[in-house]
């Protein structure tokens, strides 16, 4: 075997180590988070893509309504939960496979723009590199966009390199697959369009059907997406709706360049309902999502064309957070979260360093080679671009392989210097730290926000678990950097009331009230405590305030008709009618329909509670694509917790009819609430009685029997056993 046999395989030994290392990695990463309380502490956009995926594995393939997100990446998650099961460690070694990929494209691309060694060594880098290795366990959409931009790049250079129309349809699906998980892709795509459409610096008829070739290509992936939103909602959206209301909170007055905040009253927390409400009360109709996006669009341009000089102070500012050494998130404060761990807590490699090494890569590459010169035009674009919406480590990973590969030519190209001059080594150097000491000095102190939404975070994960105490120590931690942040005394008020200390709740959901005025979870709560109080005419007032702010949200119109029902002066026909105009206010929400025929039931009307429970067994939740319950843990909407509110409905139809002598009526509800619940023990007993007194005795024999395995201690069961004997 010759030198030049044995060199591709020392090499392929090599990118064999690298992978080793990043597994090893990775699986101890995974195994030290797993036992930190952060592991179940999912933040607002993972807890949607693991709800959505699960829906998905629960069959529900097409939705219901235009895509909010694009959806490849969740389609795929949900795919493996139908495998695998819905487990956070099945999403988590997605994302790890995910990052595998990821490095041998690095690896791959390194290699073809450059030569082996580069690539060896952006894949080093990759397998070692703090943020990367963060991302691929979150649940989130961004490491599968990054994988599907680099092979959809490098398709597309050994189409170049080779030609052959089959290498070029790949390229194309590539950039298809890249867009449907993340629509920025389609900016890479554009670029790409172009330059087969100017090859050689002309528009001719070989140029045309190359660049009709890929663009069909592109579309064939992309066209099922927008047929699918046409004909499950009629809408005509691309991909997803998710664009406008990004657009709008990267340009507006209140904009900070990196949060994903909206102005007050909705701010950092605002809803899928909310951004809807607001666009079609503007607009005097109804909005399909698509065009709920064009409304929102048209606020952020009517802003950037009112406000030019604002627009373009803003944009810099972004620009400089794209490539400052900062790793921002929106939800959870990396640095923080760094710290439990040893590896990142002292690794070096950060961006700062990255970056300059890359700039230097840039302008060398750029004179000596065409490839190289257009993976630096289709980043610059890409930032150029995702820009004007706004910046934050998750939009700026998929370009970091990239800046791996530059870099490490970048530190062969400083070496080279010093070889052929002493001085250019030292300016080019010079250079290299000018450049660092831009991304590392802090021009814009960034907002301490996503370190108190770590510490809200923390206290609402305890808050979850019902360790109340604990999560009181965090949410006064998150209150001594933020006396003003948003829901934090809202949460704290929520832990005192838990814990029987009604004085200290109430303090502090008047604080909450206080800070934020145009916001209702703060008058829903203080309702809540003065209706269990006995306080009825106090709790109006809150909820009154509460309905005016968000009259669409089911919870506070619940409260609402708790404490009207209260009201001895209302009669059964007017809270009916206050019923209906809360159901329609909600769309029909399942648990208001049940809440309010419990209502109607503690008043003796029958008819009327009966009707509600036959509308909730037919009630469907909002779609899951916009739907607001599927950013938070709970899920109120989930299928499971849906099919025990429709179990709840036909176990209060089946009493109702049990206890108006039609039996055969009662049975079958009863048989529709276990099938929906067969943990409700009620709906057990009311299908043994109804059974017994249509006659039926075997078959409440059976039924008993099944009963009693599963409820063994239960006593209206031990009740029904003398019915049973013979």
């Amino acid at each position: 075997m010759n030198d030049s046999e044995k060199k591709p395989i020392k090499n392929t030994y090599f990118l064999y180590l690298i992978l080793l290392l990043a597994v090893l990695i990775r699986l101890l990463y995974l195994y030290q988070y797993s036992h930190l309380p952060d592991w179940d502490q999912l933040t607002i956009d993972n807890h949607y893509h693991h709800n959505w995926a699960r829906t998905i594995a629960d069959g529900n393939i097409f939705g219901d309504t235009t895509y909010f997100r694009a959806p490849f990446y969740i389609y795929c998650l949900g795919l493996l939960y139908a495998l695998f099961g819905a487990s956070l460690w099945v999403g988590r070694f997605f994302g790890l496979t995910l990052g595998l990929g990821s490095i041998i494209l690095t690896y791959l691309l390194g290699r073809r723009i450059f030569n082996v060694k580069v690539g060896l060594g952006a894949a080093l880098i990759q397998a070692l590199y703090p943020v990367i290795i963060f991302f691929e366990s979150e649940l989130l959409l961004d490491p599968l966009f990054m994988v599907f931009l680099q092979l959809a790049l490098y398709r597309f250079m050994v189409w170049r390199d080779k030609g052959g129309w089959g290498k070029l349809i790949i390229a194309g699906i590539s950039f298809g697959l890249a867009s449907i998980t993340r629509p920025t892709g389609l900016v890479a795509a554009g670029v790409i369009l172009l330059v087969l459409l100017l090859k050689d610096k002309k528009i001719n008829r070989v140029n045309i059907r190359t660049t009709a070739g890929f663009l069909v290509s592109l579309v064939i992936v992309i066209a099922p997406v927008t047929v699918r939103n046409l004909i499950v909602a009629d809408d005509p959206v691309l991909i997803a709706s998710q664009g406008g209301i990004n657009l709008y909170i990267g340009n507006n007055d209140a904009a900070d360049g990196t949060s994903a905040a909206l102005p007050e009253p909705l701010g950092i927390n605002w809803h899928i309902r909310d951004i809807t409400f607001a666009a079609e009360k503007e607009t005097g109709r109804t909005l399909r999502p698509g065009e709920v996006s064009s409304y929102w669009t048209g606020k952020a341009l009517h802003w950037i064309t009112s406000h030019p000089v604002k627009f373009f102070s803003l944009y810099l500012k972004k620009l400089y957070f794209a490539f400052a050494n900062l790793e921002i998130s929106n939800n959870r404060d990396i640095y923080a979260f760094f710290y439990n761990f040893t590896f990142f807590r002292f690794n070096p490699l950060s961006f700062g360093i990255i970056l300059p090494l890359a700039v230097i890569s840039a302008a060398v590459a750029w004179r000596r080679s065409q490839t190289a010169r257009l993976l630096v035009i289709i980043m610059s674009i890409y930032l150029l671009i995702s820009s004007v919406f706004f910046v934050s480590a998750r939009f700026r990973l998929p370009l970091l392989p990239f800046y791996f590969i530059l870099a490490v030519f970048g530190l062969g190209v400083v070496m080279d210097f010093y070889k052929t001059s002493l001085k250019k080594g030292v300016a080019v150097t010079f250079l290299a730290v000018l450049i660092a000491f831009l991304s590392f000095y802090t021009l814009f102190p960034p907002s301490r926000k996503g370190f108190t939404q770590t510490l809200v975070s923390k206290g609402l994960y305890y808050i979850h678990i019902e360790d109340y105490p604990r999560a009181i120590l965090y949410l006064k931690e998150a209150l001594a950097y933020e006396q003003d942040f948003l829901e934090t005394n809202l949460n704290l008020g929520v832990c005192y009331l838990r814990l029987g200390r009604t004085d200290s709740a109430l303090y502090y959901f008047n604080r909450e009230k206080i800070n934020f005025p145009e916001r209702p979870k703060a008058f829903n709560n203080l309702a809540s405590l003065y209706l269990v109080n006995d306080r009825v005419n106090e709790a109006l007032g809150e909820i009154e305030i509460s309905l005016s702010l968000k009259p669409y949200d089911p919870v506070a119109n619940m409260i609402y008709l708790r404490a009207v029902a209260l009201k001895e002066e209302i009669s059964n026909d007017s809270l009916s009618a206050l019923i209906t105009a809360a159901s329609q206010r909600t769309g029909a929400d399942i648990y208001l329909l049940n809440e309010a025929a419990a209502l109607m039931l503690h008043r003796q009307d029958m008819k009327r509670a009966e009707s509600l429970l036959l509308v909730a067994t037919i009630a469907e939740p909002p779609p899951i694509e916009t739907d607001d319950y599927a950013f938070s843990k709970e899920f109120r909407n989930s299928p499971e917790n849906i099919a025990r509110e429709k179990a709840k409905a036909f176990h209060q139809l089946g009493y109702l009819k049990g206890i108006g002598g039609d039996f055969s009526e009662s049975v079958r509800f009863s048989r529709e609430a276990v099938k929906y619940n067969p943990e409700l023990s009620d709906a057990y007993i009311n299908l043994i009685s109804g059974y017994l007194s249509s006659g039926n005795k075997p078959a409440a024999d059976s039924v008993f029997h099944i009963a009693v395995q599963k409820f063994p201690d239960n006593p209206q069961l031990e009740r029904l056993r003398a019915l049973m004997k013979p």
